[in-house]
């Protein structure tokens, strides 16, 4: 069986296990930071995700969209919140048409459990990626609490470890005709929480995305499955 590593369980590299693993590989992910359906994960953006026909047909050639289905809310336009506090509902298509809210955490933890599940995946928490051998396959590895240094060998090694990407920083820099380059913009990043009624309901229209234009920078707001 040929073996692949995956640096990074998010939200791409929790779903190229599956797919991977349907094609019959035997597949190990390493993550720096702990299991997130075992511990409180604070840090990152917490937003949820709007999913449209792209990201449906990603999660449902995986065999894996009626599940994450099951904790999705349907959006069926965006409402515009002005200056004067006067509501614009502007529907996403015809009728019944939606795109879907849905627990960045929730679908990352639902799509590690269903890697696990489908037998050919290992997924190895606090393990940090300190360098990569793509040539050989090697991917180098430090255990963030215990201070234990390892080396994987596989077939294939794929990076999805996001903006900080430690196997770009580290290994893809180092190849010829590859070049980088990185910006920051002048925004920050702020998270709010609204939270539910004391009854349980929303404060908000639950179908919709919630959009406060402001010029240089806007709110938004998406609902979760327990009102707030």
């Amino acid at each position: 069986m040929k073996t692949a590593s995956i640096v990074g369980a998010g939200l791409v590299g929790s779903l190229w296990a599956v797919y991977l693993s349907k094609a019959g590989y035997k597949v190990n992910i390493f993550e720096r930071r702990s299991d997130i359906r075992k511990a409180d994960i604070s840090a990152g953006k917490s937003i949820n995700l709007a999913l449209s026909n792209r990201g449906w047909k990603a999660l449902d050639n995986a065999g894996v969209g009626d599940e994450v289905r099951k904790i999705a809310i349907p959006m069926y336009g965006r409402t515009m919140h002005d200056m004067q506090g006067n509501l614009t509902f502007q529907p996403y298509g015809q009728k019944g048409q939606a795109i879907y809210s849905v627990s960045r955490a929730g679908i990352n933890a639902k799509m590690l459990s269903i890697a696990e599940e489908i037998g050919n995946t290992e997924i190895y928490f606090n393990e940090q990626c300190n360098n990569v051998d793509l040539d050989n396959g090697n991917v180098f590895l430090k255990n963030t609490k215990t201070g234990k240094e390892s080396n994987v060998n596989s077939d294939l090694v794929f990076a999805t470890d996001g903006a900080f990407s430690a196997v770009r920083y580290n290994a893809m820099q180092k190849l010829d005709r590859f070049e980088f380059s990185q910006t920051y913009i002048q925004d920050g990043y702020r998270e709010l929480l609204l939270p539910a009624n004391e009854d349980g309901s929303y404060k908000l229209d639950k179908n919709s995305l919630h959009i406060w234009p402001r010029g240089r920078f806007m709110l938004i707001a998406l609902p979760n499955e327990d009102g707030s």
